[in-house]
């Protein structure tokens, strides 16, 4: 990840150099993170900070960091059993970063522009009476974003994610999410 972000780094500065970056933003994003086929925590609020540098005006690769707090889940154990009694797990703190590649139209210029993207990055979850997980993180999805004529962006997007797991299984989500960027450095 270290070399990735490096080389990231050089190229962006390297492009600057020759003038071949259209755009460059940063903004915060809040959301929501919705487990899919995992009982094991409910819905919870995530938030993040990201940055993305267009090289091309329908390329763009950027870096994200994102902290979302999942649900607590109750449980029955021993139902309709003498036994039964009922748990309550925490949902626990899901925190993820990496980088992410956008294709679609991308340059600080006001107007409506709708983009795919992917990403791979390094995903965690801690929660209590539970083993911390860390896992490789993979991520897809579509995204629109509005920049005003001040150089203001609202964007919303949707992604699925996966995060492999040991053993053959997989934790997944969906999550949704809406976010303010600034789009300080544009040559269009």
């Amino acid at each position: 990840m270290k070399v990735f972000v490096s080389a990231l780094a050089i190229l962006v500065l390297s492009a600057a150099a020759a003038n071949a970056v259209l755009d460059v933003s940063v903004g915060p994003y809040y959301g929501m993170e919705i487990p899919v086929i995992n009982d094991a925590a409910k819905s919870g609020g995530l938030f993040g900070v990201q940055a993305k540098v267009s090289l091309l005006s329908m390329l763009a690769v950027g870096a994200y960091y994102s902290s979302s707090s999942l649900g607590d889940v109750d449980n029955t154990f021993f139902e309709g059993d003498p036994d039964q009694f009922a748990d309550t797990l925490p949902g626990g703190d899901v925190k993820s970063y990496g980088v992410d590649a956008y294709l679609g139209m991308f340059s600080g210029a006001p107007g409506f522009k709708l983009y795919l993207m992917g990403g791979v990055g390094r995903w965690s979850w801690q929660r209590d009476f539970t083993e911390d997980r860390s896992e490789i993180l993979w991520r897809v999805g579509p995204g629109a974003e509005i920049v005003l004529p001040m150089g203001l962006g609202i964007e919303g997007r949707g992604m699925f994610q996966v995060a492999p797991t040991d053993g053959g299984g997989s934790v997944k989500s969906a999550v949704w999410f809406v976010g303010v960027n600034y789009h300080f450095f544009s040559l269009f």
